[in-house]
């Protein structure tokens, strides 16, 4: 069975702004200002395990699954 599982990458950083300690999520996106998607999890890994090994300013990386790739949409008849 296909996976048809999209996975895209989370970035979380501190709020410079803010005296908050939560972390805000950033969609990294790719070279056309698309989403960066992996269609397979394992590209997805290794790309994150590189970013968090690399990161030395407190930012952390993250996978999210975002299901079914395409979705069809059919009409519905009108009998």
């Amino acid at each position: 069975m296909k996976n048809n599982s999209i996975y895209i990458i989370i970035k979380y950083h501190m709020n410079p702004s803010s005296e908050s300690n939560k972390a805000l999520p950033v969609l990294m996106m790719d070279t056309d200002d698309h989403p960066l998607e992996f269609d397979r999890l394992d590209s997805a890994e290794e790309f994150v395990n590189i970013l968090n090994m690399n990161s030395n300013q407190g930012l952390r990386y993250e996978i999210k699954e975002l299901g079914l790739k395409y979705l069809k949409v059919t009409q519905k008849d009108n009998d």
